[in-house]
């Protein structure tokens, strides 16, 4: 291995060691930051979902375009609007939605850089669960190689981790098989909130 080699090689560990270092740096100060209101935004969504299944999505790195999906038995409908737009609130009419707490939910997302949120379906021993799953978009990771959110899965009930600190998939204990969602590791913050980084919001 010449010189040139082995700088390269150098340079390319010192790259990887500090992205992590900054990751981990990011995951504890910004959830410790914000970790109230971001368990407020979880609360509402849930009750807010419960009357009526809905995504909900920030475009653009304003906060000012939103992305509505509302869930029905057979159809997904798929809106888009800008914030000062009356049509928003003609649509969350439409489809009987709280518009105060929808707005007020919306308010918390931005505030919290928060770019998408939707609950995911799971199973547990055949049982279906869902869980929370929000997506933050920070300035701090822009540097980042490929990574562009801060992605959290918030859960009901407790979760297994292993030494590492991985999300481990309960039906299969003996195995200690991963859990990935939507592709992705997931790692421990609490026993009932983990995250990843990734380069996709959904």
């Amino acid at each position: 291995m010449n010189s040139r080699t082995a700088y390269i090689i150098l340079f390319a560990g010192m790259l990887a060691l500090a992205s992590c270092t900054s990751g981990r740096k990011f995951t504890t100060n910004y959830y410790k930051e914000h970790e109230l209101a971001l368990q407020g935004i979880r609360r509402d969504f849930k009750v807010l979902y419960e009357q009526h299944p809905f995504s909900l999505e920030f475009r653009d790195k304003e906060f000012k375009q939103i992305g509505l999906e509302i869930l029905t038995d057979s159809i997904r409908y798929i809106y888009s609007f800008h914030t000062d737009e009356s049509n928003l609130t003609d649509t969350l009419r439409k489809y009987h939605f709280n518009e105060k707490k929808i707005n007020q939910l919306i308010n918390e997302m931005r505030v919290t850089h928060c770019t998408w949120i939707t609950n995911l379906d799971y199973y547990e021993n055949r049982d279906k669960k869902q869980l929370v799953f929000i997506s933050i978009r920070h300035k701090d990771l822009e540097s980042s190689r490929k990574v562009e959110y801060f992605t959290l899965a918030f859960f009901d009930n407790p979760q297994l981790f292993d030494d590492k600190k991985r999300l481990l998939d309960k039906a299969d204990r003996k195995k200690k098989s991963l859990r990935s969602i939507n592709g992705e590791i997931f790692y421990k913050l609490t026993d009932r909130v983990c995250y990843a980084f990734t380069g996709h919001f959904r």
